[in-house]
């Protein structure tokens, strides 16, 4: 297995005359504490040779920077499961997530898990990298899913999307014929005092905003594209119910079915720019079956 992994970039004219260390800090944002363990721990390299930070650029130097790899986190039962890869490189892994699957063990200390499933890949495939999971999904949540393998990129993807630089969509099956058929929800969150689990909105919680749009309505359903600007926890889940639309099977926030055995709730395109090679990138997970089957009124 490598014991490092590499960032590489080539040095544009306008960075010409940057020391090193500035440019890894301002121009690719690489955080203190990364840059304190790429100079203890790591190797810094310019044109193929030995460097420091102190290093001044010219237009198209050969930047590399080895960055040592961190091993998987502890704890996590091996998850003998198949992953439903969506893209993959060296520094991200974008699975598609099935519903019941936790990402990372809970309370309940759960055996099988999404990042039980991907320390199982890459123990399989030799790869040497650990589990960043740049966002969440509930449990019953299904579809994309970011991890990175590496600091550097958690930290670089996650200023991103703090940064509201990117887009996230979701599918949801809600209860009603929602109508209009586009808008935007802003309702704060915080935590409910009574509850270990549940959210609510709250004049002084933190700021929320999802955008809506119906896609289809009928037999008392609607079919919404929810786009998401913050990530509050459960925000789409408490935001349709806010409304007087519930997710259908979400139990906890009023959309309790027979019809589905979880929130009709799925994250299905990513658009993002990669933390590493800049580079644009949009992702789609298709829609599971279930919801398939419930929209369609399958038995």
């Amino acid at each position: 297995m490598d014991a490092f992994h590499v960032l590489e970039w080539n040095v544009p004219l306008k960075d010409e005359g940057k020391k090193l260390k500035s440019f890894l800090r301002q121009t690719k944002g690489m955080s203190s504490s990364t840059w304190k363990t790429v100079k203890k721990d790591g190797h810094l390299i310019i044109n193929n040779e030995s460097a420091s930070g102190y290093d001044i650029l010219e237009d198209g130097d050969r930047i590399a920077v080895y960055l040592p790899a961190v091993s998987f986190p502890s704890g996590i039962p091996r998850t003998p499961l198949p992953l439903s890869i969506l893209y993959e490189d060296k520094h991200l892994l974008i699975v598609n997530k099935p519903p019941k699957l936790p990402t990372l063990p809970g309370r309940g200390q759960e055996q099988e898990t999404l990042a039980g499933a991907v320390r199982h890949y890459y123990e399989k495939n030799n790869i040497n990298a650990s589990f960043h999971a740049v966002s969440r999904l509930d449990r019953d949540t299904s579809g994309i899913v970011t991890i990175a393998k590496h600091r550097y990129a958690h930290q670089r993807l996650a200023a991103f999307f703090y940064n509201n630089q990117g887009l996230k969509k979701y599918t949801g099956i809600v209860k009603g014929e929602w109508f209009p058929k586009t808008g935007t929800i802003l309702a704060p969150i915080e935590k409910r005092p009574d509850s270990i689990v549940k959210q609510h909105v709250v004049t002084n919680g933190k700021n929320a905003r999802t955008d809506f749009r119906v896609e289809q309505r009928g037999r008392g359903l609607s079919l919404v594209t929810f786009t998401l600007y913050t990530g509050r926890t459960h925000q789409i889940r408490i935001h349709s119910s806010y409304v007087g639309h519930p997710l259908v099977g979400d139990d906890l926030y009023g959309g309790l079915s027979i019809e589905i055995p979880r929130q009709a709730l799925h994250a299905k395109e990513l658009n993002f720019c990669h933390p590493v090679t800049d580079t644009w990138h949009k992702i789609d997970a298709p829609i599971p079956e279930d919801m398939r089957n419930l929209w369609d009124g399958d038995d």
